[in-house]
């Protein structure tokens, strides 16, 4: 079985929003969301079979994917600000379960921080969390986001990781870095990031918003009370899910975060990256489809 993607749609929240949707059951809604520099495109290896649980809707955050900025904003709080009305006009009263990757994760926390009411549960992908001491990503990792945060260094920066190299050789270099193990991934889905690749490189708007929106992330984890505020305030239910095999945010910081909160639930994959859903989609599923067979007693505790 091939990967397919459902037909593009589009939605105006102050400029369009490009997302995919798969039909479920009413009850409950799925919202993906991807990370930095990704797309919805991460989702396409198990959105179909998490459909039999609801319905499933992945967008694409302004300045990445085919989402324009047109005058927006790509730091974190404007793509949560984003993510929000989103919500309110897809899920239509049903429960929504966030499902978050990476920057997705920092987000859907924050979606859920703000807006209790608005998430029934959260499933964070190798998410994004506050920094611990004693814990560090790869040198490679660190390297790259030292040099975007310096001014006029980071913009060339971002240039470069566009245009140094053609599509396919980017692409799989990044999967490379992010990966345990690129071969798993399915190859018509490393294809379609190639394609994508090709279409950022196209637009003059993906290198000024791929920097803006790490930029704020980085300076929200420097700001290590309001991250943990973020984190402390989380009240639904969660799982989390995460790569042993991480080189961007390290194992140690998925599990100090569940060290604060007990009900908070926990599937490590060994053998896998920063990018399970892609790396593994058989295990996620099966993480994911257990927890929410559960998630309706959960919630009413």
């Amino acid at each position: 079985m091939g990967i397919e993607i459902p037909v593009s749609r589009y939605i105006d929240i102050d400029g369009p929003v490009h997302y995919v949707r798969w039909d479920g059951p009413d009850e409950r809604t799925f919202v993906l969301v991807h990370g930095l520099g990704g797309s919805l495109l991460s989702w396409l290896a198990v959105a179909p079979r998490l459909a039999r649980h609801g319905r499933v809707f992945a967008l694409d955050l302004a300045g990445f994917g085919q989402t324009p900025r047109a005058g927006r904003r790509s730091r974190v709080s404007d793509n949560r600000a984003l993510l929000s009305r989103f919500l309110s006009e897809v899920a239509h009263g049903s429960p929504v379960v966030l499902c978050g990757n990476s920057m997705g994760g920092g987000i859907s926390m924050l979606q859920a921080a703000l807006e209790p009411s608005s998430v029934e549960g959260l499933v964070l992908s190798n998410s994004v969390f506050p920094w611990v001491r004693g814990a560090y990503p790869a040198p490679i990792v660190m390297f790259g986001f030292g040099m975007y945060q310096l001014p006029r260094v980071g913009e060339w920066a971002s240039r470069q990781r566009l245009t140094r190299l053609e599509a396919e050789r980017a692409v799989r270099f990044g999967l490379r870095v992010i990966a345990a193990d690129p071969s798993t991934i399915d190859p018509e889905l490393v294809w379609l990031h190639v394609e994508m690749f090709q279409r950022q490189r196209d637009d003059s708007d993906a290198a000024p918003a791929f920097l803006e929106a790490a930029r704020s992330l980085m300076a929200l984890g420097r700001r290590a009370e309001t991250a943990r505020w973020i984190v402390d305030a989380v009240k639904c239910p969660v799982l989390v899910i995460h790569g042993r095999r991480d080189r961007l945010v390290p194992l140690h910081y998925a599990e100090h975060a569940l060290d604060g909160h007990p009900t908070w639930e926990m599937g490590i994959l060994p053998k896998v990256g920063h990018i399970p859903q892609m790396e593994a989609p058989e295990r996620w599923l099966g993480v994911v489809e257990e927890w929410v067979t559960r998630l309706p007693a959960m919630a009413r505790v």
